[in-house]
């Protein structure tokens, strides 16, 4: 081996090891690296972009997977990566040619008949998934993911038995991976919730909870020092004024897809869904860097994707990107014709739904009671600084006050946005657009009361939640949604 393979092979080791740590930044730094130096390596592409897809960076994303599927063409591991990343950056079409393709290679590839099961199912269509399902027939020796997608499938008809019967044999195959028998553990908390069985749903979840790594929860003081008044003050403002952008922050689970998905449904209404762009744009520079120049750049930049993402006609365009409470302060500034929606949830509802979700890579903390906890109390602090630091206007949106009379929420959600009331909002669940987020499913269904306080079924599980909770552990302590900053 000469010098320089030494040295990539070393590199990759690195970057496979901080994979497994869930390093995903110093991951992406040594892929790139590597692909810099065997730049013609497909396998080198592939790779870099299954860590762009999850870092938020989907148009290069493409363009990195694209080169990738010419080296190889319909190689179904680039062509499932790549259909992520179409999806990632709102091409649907475009996503399940690349699905096809991959199945033309290899028409019982699991990732890919998991990855179309899905998103039919994100798009409120089970009829379909059953469909494909059909056409791809018995599959010999089915791969692990091929299991997952009927179980799936089987678990949306409500034929509960027989989505045990697949994830059971996920959990007792010993060749199929922890990592698959971890989702397996989430869909059987699932099945049993459904099935009111929730000591053994909840022991599910805790067993596929314990198999992450655990987060870190945010530090509200450090976010309130780089942003104080003080800072803000010495911050320009953007000279590109455009009220179409509308910040929907929150916990995960806390109603933000369903808020989203209500304002999409509007005629003037658009979405660039969970938008990395604005975090992004915060770790570019200390804030004291952050001058006119500067701030009308990212102005630009930012209005450039809602155009690509959402197209001329929205006249309100949501962004629901995760970690709302360290961008409010940049937000201020480049965006001023900004609204920001704040969705609000009993803390109990909504981070038990948040510890049954299977988020991935992406919210760590959702591992962890204590930390759900914590991260909760850090997510209200803030909030609460920026509604009295900032002069934004801001709609305090409580869930359940939606759930108990939607309409009238409704129209006041939308009469905030300045726009007409229209009947679509409240038909938001017949919508067959994807929705790319961990709440596809539930918004897929109309919003019932038996969605309030789900937490009472758990109750003696969750004392470690509520010890973290603190002052919130006995509701979301907002009496109803209001407007401020106007």
């Amino acid at each position: 081996m000469n010098r320089g393979s030494s040295k990539l092979e070393k590199i990759l080791v690195q970057a496979k090891d901080a994979l497994a740590r869930e390093n995903l930044g110093s991951a992406l730094v040594l892929y790139r690296k590597a692909l810099s130096m065997d730049k013609s390596n497909p396998q080198l592409m592939l790779r870099l972009g299954q860590v762009l897809v999850v870092t938020g960076f989907a148009d290069e994303a493409v363009e990195v997977l694209k080169r990738a599927a010419k080296k190889r063409a319909n190689h179904p591991e680039t062509m499932v990566v790549l259909a992520q990343a179409y999806l990632t950056v709102g091409d649907v079409p475009a996503m399940h040619a690349a699905l096809e393709r991959a199945l033309l290679q290899n028409p019982g590839h699991g990732a890919t008949i998991m990855a179309m099961v899905k998103s039919h199912i994100d798009s409120g269509s089970v009829e379909l998934a059953v469909e494909f399902l059909e056409r791809v027939g018995e599959i010999d020796n089915p791969d692990v993911l091929v299991l997952m997608a009927h179980g799936k499938v089987a678990r949306e008809l409500k034929e509960f038995d027989r989505a045990i019967g697949y994830f059971e044999s996920i959990l007792e195959n010993p060749d199929f991976t922890e990592r698959f028998k971890r989702s397996a553990r989430f869909e059987m908390g699932a099945v049993h919730d459904s099935l009111e069985d929730y000591d053994r749903a909840f022991e599910f979840y805790r067993l596929a909870n314990g198999g992450h790594i655990h987060g870190h929860v945010a530090h509200p003081e450090s976010i309130q020092s780089m942003w104080s008044g003080e800072v803000l003050d010495g911050i320009p403002r953007s000279t590109i004024n455009d009220d179409r952008p509308v910040i929907i922050a929150g916990m995960p689970r806390s109603g933000t897809t369903l808020t989203e998905q209500i304002i999409n449904a509007h005629p003037l209404g658009g979405t660039v869904g969970e938008c990395p762009l604005m975090i992004q744009m915060v770790s570019r520079t200390l804030a004291s860097n952050l001058d006119q120049e500067r701030i009308d750049s990212y102005a630009a930049e930012y209005l450039g994707q809602i155009d690509r993402q959402a197209g001329a006609d929205a006249r309100r365009v949501v962004d629901k990107h995760m970690g709302t409470e360290k961008s409010l302060g940049l937000v201020s500034r480049i965006l001023p014709g900004v609204r920001v929606i704040h969705a609000l949830r009993d803390p109990r509802d909504c981070c038990l739904s948040a510890f049954f979700q299977n988020f991935g890579t992406n919210v760590h903390y959702s591992r962890d009671l204590t930390q759900l906890g914590e991260q909760y109390v850090a997510h209200r602090t803030m909030m609460e600084y920026w509604m009295e630091t900032l002069d934004v206007p801001v709609f305090t949106n409580v869930y359940e006050e939606f759930v108990s009379d939607s309409e009238t929420h409704t129209r006041s959600m939308i009469g905030f946005l300045g726009l007409e009331f229209d009947e679509a909002c409240l038909k938001f669940h017949e919508s067959k657009e994807h929705v790319h987020t961990a709440s596809a499913t539930q918004v897929r269904k109309p919003v019932y009361q038996s969605r309030r306080q789900r937490w009472k079924n758990y109750e003696g599980h969750i004392g470690a939640l509520l010890d973290a909770l603190g002052p919130y552990a006995d509701g979301v302590l907002a009496e109803q949604s209001v407007w401020s900053g106007e």
